[in-house]
């Protein structure tokens, strides 16, 4: 993957495994990755991708579950492997009593491959079962007889062909009269001496071979069994963090459904790593009192009184989304591990150990000889940092789906990255990848849900819910279009209590219109949330909960949501000679303005009393004048060159996060920059106009003076006169196209007359040492930096090819990949003529590729031109300039407001993710306007995006809407993007309630 013939690649990958090595316990791994796949990436993603998606590479010391077992039935013979109730069998007993059960299994007809049902309740003989099943070259089909009805164990039994059913006494003649197998009852054979031989294991049983089936719960028609072999339960069972840390004298909890996956990590998990398996009676709470570790879901782990369980070293949760409270909780006295994997990955294929004092609660890394994938929809990877669906690979993948070979290869694919036969499955579950390599779990794919036309992940509403101090648990659903249902426990948590913490912390279209609060949400046999029951629920009470349904009319939806935030009450303003102080009026940009002139009328007044204007005789010199003049043009050309200006930026926006909010909101008015440079034109101008006077009056009393520098010097003064009426921001809306050329042209011919008016003077002065006169001169350096920083940008000026797409006839987004990829917060200027007219756009560029994009719409001849004709190559010139997006860096979060095509420069910074951000965006139906990829992309990075169809809602307040996401984003600084008077109405009223607001000036 190295390319040592590219230095500037090399030293990319370099860097990037000195980032990893630091921040990411990187190390070497085994496998390697097919990089043709990998294309897509960038050199950094690429590596990233490899690092972050595999696991550690292990070494697993068994090929067979149960021989882990059997090697503490041999080397600790008279250790406790299983107590229930008053009983409790040894590991030697257990080893025996499963060789004379395998014996008779094999007596039965049981052959290597058979599947043999395993139906009773929670017993030691429940374990024997299990042990003699997979020592008999069987896999067991296990099934809770307390939980699982007549029709599904029938529904089983035929599709899993069993013709072997385990029971016990109790449950044998019962399940004799339902079932045509051959039901055999474990405890008839007691004696644990009966035959102490030992079993003789056959080697015709491979690692690949099923070692027990799991029927899903068949939320959506009948369940399908899940093949998981002995390769895969070894591979996590008896690796680290798998096996929990369980060695002898360990007791481990067995209180889950014998039917759900992880029961096998209980009880395989416990009794391969030599522990002592405690099996719950009727009570989980006193189970869990007496062990050290508890595997279980967030929703029975809620349960729990941790004040009667301190004795627990280790918890583990898989399942179902874990509460960041219920996190805390349990990882203050004890390790935590949050995990994550459907049954069809063995379990679990990732986890975290989870400090409550990380305070970042994920799904971890992939498990040893595990990989996790980031992919798109067309199985493409993602750029690290962007929400996809996960894809499991590795050791961890099961064999598939019982006699349904089409939904097997519908959900197991190939292993692109890998190759070499290995598979990959399809989780369902949303995630990216942070910083650090760690997964962030954004729900199912199938828990996304549009309301009142924007994306909601239902899971996010759940969390925010269980962040309340008394809710154990919570479950969100979709009521209708515009509205959303939640369940809350325990049945103390009030409805007014559950929507503010939403409100505080989710868009207002996340806010759920109805909460129903119960004593505990009902759970599946499985231990999870039993969200079919509830879903059953709300179509049984809809009537009682609300009249609002689907089949509302639209009219009065649009009504109700646009009356949702038109209610908004903002804050009151400052006092009114605050407001004056900080309004538009006195902003940083005219403040800036007023000093430059300031400082140019003291130093007039300074060099008035001190007859710096004036010779010895008396007489007005013109010198010190028109290096006055010189001065303040070249403080106002410089101060605009890119170089300077990104230096600005850089320079305000190194102050750290953690200053207080006063410095920072100032630092960040550092876009204002343009008073100096009109404050210095103007008085330049000034000055200029009094060396005339000084010109003239001198000429007037038969003064000498070359008539290059008099010609020049009048003609400099008439262009300036006309480049300020011009400029003017009245005459500068109504012809802009004529203040562009006359600013360009007019400036080119001023900077050239100085030259000449220069030149021409300091022949006067120089006593036969001309160019001793001219190089020693402070005015030749002045004008020779100006000229520089003129030139400058018209160094890279040059013709690039663009790819242009045109989604609507109002806009169109160009894409440029001529080895130049800008950072977020700059912008580029464009044209077809470069001679006449300049435009300048935010750069849009992604961290997953090279290049970047440019959004524009329709505003104008020459944009209207663009779209209308579109060219196939464009000029550009100058480098990438910072704007007044870039402030983001100075704040901890950030509301972006933006209508039209301003989503351009806001995109950028919400793509590096580099500073939490909310979007707020009004536009005219966004994905015909902008095309549906393109939305798509912003949802992508920003799923709670409030995205405002102004086409089918009508205008929004922006103001309110703006300010309703502000305090529910909790952002420190609002930036808007928009045009001048939609941004200068919210900079100006955020500013006046003394929130920090900032947006563009289009000052001259």
């Amino acid at each position: 993957m190295k390319d040592q013939t590219n230095p500037q690649r090399y030293n990319e990958f370099e860097r990037t495994k000195d980032y990893l090595k630091e921040h990411c316990n990187f190390s070497k791994k085994k496998l390697v990755f097919n990089n043709s796949v990998l294309s897509g990436l960038t050199l950094k993603d690429r590596l990233l991708f490899e690092n972050f998606g595999q696991g550690i590479t292990q070494e697993i010391p068994y090929t067979h579950i149960h021989h882990a077992f059997e090697y503490y039935a041999v080397t600790l013979p008279s250790l406790v492997a299983v107590t229930h109730a008053h009983e409790s069998i040894t590991y030697a007993e257990l080893n025996s009593k499963a060789n004379i059960l395998a014996r008779i299994l094999i007596k039965n007809g049981v052959a290597h491959g058979d599947h043999v049902g395993l139906y009773l309740d929670r017993s030691i003989a429940m374990v024997v079962g299990i042990l003699a099943i997979l020592k008999a070259g069987a896999a067991y089909v296990p099934q809770h007889l307390k939980t699982a009805p007549k029709k599904q164990l029938t529904y089983i039994t035929k599709t899993a062909k069993i013709t072997v059913v385990l029971t016990t006494k109790s449950f044998q003649k019962k399940l004799s009269e339902v079932l045509d197998s051959n039901v055999i009852a474990i405890d008839n054979y007691k004696n644990p001496i009966l035959d102490n031989t030992v079993f003789k294991k056959s080697e015709t049983i491979v690692p690949d071979q099923t070692a027990f089936i799991i029927f899903t719960s068949g939320t959506t028609g009948n369940p399908n069994g899940v093949q998981v072999t002995h390769k895969n339960l070894c591979n996590i069972l008896l690796s680290n963090p798998g096996n929990l840390k369980i060695k002898p004298g360990i007791k481990v909890s067995q209180i889950l459904n014998i039917a759900f996956d992880m029961a096998a990590w209980e009880i395989l998990g416990c009794l391969a790593n030599g522990g002592t398996l405690v099996i719950r009676e009727k009570d989980i709470q006193e189970t869990v009192n007496k062990v050290h570790v508890v595997i279980a879901t967030p929703t029975i782990l809620s349960t729990i009184d941790v004040k009667q369980c301190k004795q627990i070293k280790v918890a583990a949760v898989a399942g179902e989304p874990c509460p960041k409270t219920l996190a805390n909780k349990w990882s203050k006295f004890c390790m935590f591990y949050n995990s994550c994997g459907p049954t069809e990955t063995t379990i679990i294929n990732t986890a975290q150990h989870y400090n409550d004092e990380e305070g970042v609660l994920t799904i971890g890394t992939p498990t040893p000889n595990n990989t996790v994938y980031i992919l798109d929809e067309h199985l493409r990877p993602l750029p690290i940092g962007e929400i996809g669906e996960m894809w499991a690979g590795g050791d961890c993948v099961s064999k598939g789906y019982l006699n349904n070979t089409s939904l097997t290869q519908e959900r197991y694919k190939p292993d692109p990255f890998l190759g070499q036969g290995k598979m990959m499955f399809r989780t369902r579950d949303l995630g990216r990848w942070t910083h650090n390599g760690q997964l962030e779990h954004f729900g199912r794919t199938d828990d996304q849900v549009k309301v009142r036309g924007f994306r909601v992940e239902l899971d996010a509403v759940s969390a925010i819910l269980e962040t309340m101090p008394h809710c154990k648990r919570a479950a969100t659903f979709k009521y209708d279009n515009k509205n959303l249902i939640a369940f809350v426990s325990p049945k103390t948590v009030t409805s007014v209590e559950a929507k503010t913490i939403v409100a505080q912390k989710l868009p207002y279209y996340c806010v759920p219109e109805h909460v129903v609060a119960l004593d505990k949400l009902p759970m599946t046999t499985r231990g999870k949330i039993d969200k079919r029951s509830l879903k059953q629920y709300i179509q049984d009470k809809k009537k009682e909960i609300g009249k609002r349904t689907t089949s509302d009319s639209e009219t009065g939806d649009i009504k109700k949501e646009d009356e949702c935030h038109r209610k908004t009450v903002l804050p009151p303003q400052k006092p009114y000679l605050r407001r004056i102080c900080d309004g538009p009026k006195l902003m940083h940009y005219n403040r800036l303005f007023t000093l430059v002139l300031l400082v140019n009328i003291i130093y007039g007044v300074y060099g008035i009393k001190n007859n710096l204007f004036w010779d010895t005789k008396g007489f007005l010199l013109i010198e010190p004048l028109a290096k006055l003049a010189l001065i303040n043009f070249f403080i106002a050309i410089v101060i605009r060159q890119q170089l300077v200006i990104n230096l600005l930026f850089g320079i305000a926006t190194s102050i750290p996060k953690h200053w207080p909010l006063q410095i920072r909101r100032i630092a960040a008015k550092v876009y204002h920059f343009g008073g100096i440079h009109v404050g210095g034109a103007i008085a330049g101008a000034l000055w200029f106009l009094f060396m005339i006077i000084v010109v003239t009056k001198q000429l007037l009393f038969g003064a000498q003076l070359p008539w290059a520098f008099i010609i020049s010097t009048y003609t400099i003064l008439g262009i300036l006169i006309i480049n300020i009426i011009l400029a003017h921001p009245n005459n500068r809306a109504k012809r802009h196209n004529l203040f562009e050329k006359s600013h360009r042209f007019g400036g080119w011919t001023i900077l050239l007359l100085f030259w000449i008016n220069t030149l021409s003077y300091l022949g006067i002065t120089a006593n036969n040492q001309y160019y001793e006169t001219v190089l020693t001169s402070s005015s030749f350096w002045l004008l020779f930096i100006v000229t520089l920083s003129i030139i400058f940008p018209w160094l890279f000026l040059k013709k690039v090819p663009v790819t242009i797409k045109k989604p609507s006839s109002h806009a169109v987004i160009a894409k440029f990949d001529y080895g130049v990829t800008p950072f977020a917060g700059s912008s580029t200027a464009i044209s077809r003529n470069p001679l006449t007219e300049w435009h300048s756009f935010a750069n849009i560029p992604s961290p997953s590729e090279d290049g970047f994009r440019l959004t524009i719409s329709r505003a104008g001849d020459w944009t209207g031109k663009l779209i209308d004709e579109i060219p196939k190559e464009v000029w550009v010139k100058g480098i990438p300039t910072a704007g007044v997006g870039n402030i983001d860096k100075l704040f901890n979060r950030v509301l972006w407001v933006a209508t039209g095509s301003g989503i351009g420069t806001c995109l950028p910074h919400m793509l590096t993710m580099n500073t939490p951000s909310q979007l707020v965006w009004a536009t005219k139906n966004p994905e015909k306007t902008y095309g549906k990829p393109f939305v798509d992309e912003i949802l992508k990075v920003q799923p709670n995006a409030i995205i405002w169809d102004t086409d089918a809602n009508g205008k929004p307040d922006l103001l309110k809407l703006a300010y309703k996401a502000y305090k529910e984003f909790e952002a420190e600084a609002v930036i808007c993007i928009s045009n001048k008077k939609v941004t200068w109405h919210i900079v100006s009223e955020f500013e006046s309630r003394n929130i920090p607001a900032y947006g563009a000036i289009w000052d001259s």
